[in-house]
C-alpha cells in the first residue's frame, strides 16, 4: 500500500552523542506524522526477524540517546535539539 509522502519536515532532534553527524535524527512532518533517520539495517539475519515488513518499508538503526529525545519531546520536556 502506497502512503502519501509529506512535503515539509521539521527537524526535532539529533542524538548529540553521535558527534552531530546528522544521524540518527527525528523529524515531524507537515501532515502530523514523524520521520526517523538512521543508518539502514543491512544485516540479512536481523532483517529476516522483522515482522509484517512489506515492500516499500525499510528499517533504520537509532540510538538510545535519540529514543530519550523522542520520548522527552512527546512528554513536552524538550525543544529542537541539534
Amino acid at each position: 500500500m502506497q502512503h502519501p509522502q509529506p512535503e515539509q519536515l521539521n527537524h526535532i532532534a539529533t542524538d548529540p552523542n553521535t558527534n552531530k553527524e546528522g544521524c540518527p535524527s527525528y523529524y515531524a512532518t507537515d501532515d502530523g506524522r514523524y520521520i526517523v533517520q538512521g543508518y539502514k539495517l543491512t544485516s540479512d539475519l536481523a532483517r529476516g526477524q522483522l515482522v509484517n515488513f512489506p515492500e516499500g518499508e525499510d528499517a533504520v538503526i537509532i540510538t538510545p540517546g535519540l529514543v530519550e529525545l523522542i520520548l522527552a519531546h512527546h512528554a513536552g520536556q524538550t525543544g529542537p535539539t541539534a
